[in-house]
């Protein structure tokens, strides 16, 4: 039977190769939708490893701070539209 921290720790490996996809869609993205989904996409995934990270050692501290980091990378994404449009 395959332990669920091996389990954790392979899709967390998984997350960190598929994070780097992202970015370079967010780099070389051809239009500024391609880039934001990319951003937004990097920040769901760093969300997500954080609460595997949670899981992993037992600790409900982290669960808080994938929290707080969700909310952060929303209203970021909220400041970036905000400044895309005023641009225009």
């Amino acid at each position: 039977m395959i332990e669920f921290s091996l389990v954790l720790k392979f899709a967390m490996m998984i997350l960190s190769i598929t994070i780097f996809f992202c970015l370079y869609r967010a780099v070389i993205g051809p239009t500024i939708p391609d880039r934001m989904i990319g951003i937004n996409l990097i920040g769901t995934k760093t969300t997500v490893m954080i609460v595997f990270t949670g899981v992993l050692f037992n600790e409900t501290i982290f669960l808080d701070i994938a929290l707080l980091y969700a909310m952060l990378t929303f209203i970021t994404n909220i400041v970036f539209v905000k400044y895309m449009e005023m641009d225009k």
